[in-house]
């Protein structure tokens, strides 16, 4: 696109998602409680995937991360770009149904995510889209006073479990 004078004029999305990441960057600076800072995280991650963003979304993973199926770090950021590329448009609805403090560097979050090629304004539209409906349990862990991903385990969900 260029502008009157023929200088090249910068695209609006990417300047969007830029804000955006500014903001949560913002914002999590001023969380206080940990229970905010996890909410934060999953703000996070919420955006890191509707920009269809595998690097985001790694960086909110620990080093240490592992699953019950022996997935590390490098292969869920494999598994979530496999995702990205079969899907153009990602719009995700969350919900948490619980946090839980097991100690001061340790946490466990219950959510609910819809996800849909898009946007998902309300939990009525489940019924009309064709959304995948999942229930994921996170265990976090505090590393370099950042909350990240230590374990994730997810599973189909139905309408009814989101409220």
């Amino acid at each position: 696109m260029r502008d009157s004078v023929g200088g090249i004029r910068p695209r609006p999305i990417p300047w969007v998602l830029l804000s955006l990441a500014l903001l949560l960057v913002a914002c999590s600076a001023e969380q206080t409680t940990p229970e905010e800072r996890i909410r934060a995280l999953v703000a996070s991650a919420e955006a890191a995937a509707e920009a269809r963003s595998a690097g985001d979304l790694g960086e909110l993973l620990s080093e240490h991360y592992a699953d019950a199926r022996g997935r590390g770090r490098k292969e869920l950021k494999r598994l979530a770009l496999g995702y990205f590329l079969r899907h153009k448009s990602i719009h995700l609805l969350t919900q948490i149904e619980r946090i839980e403090l097991l100690d001061e560097e340790r946490a466990r979050v219950v959510l609910f995510v819809a996800m849909a090629g898009s946007p998902l304004e309300g939990v009525e539209q489940l019924l009309n889209l064709r959304a995948d409906l999942h229930r994921f349990e996170l265990d976090l862990v505090l590393e370099q006073a950042q909350w990240r991903v230590a374990r994730a385990h997810w599973q189909r969900a139905r309408a009814a479990d989101f409220r």
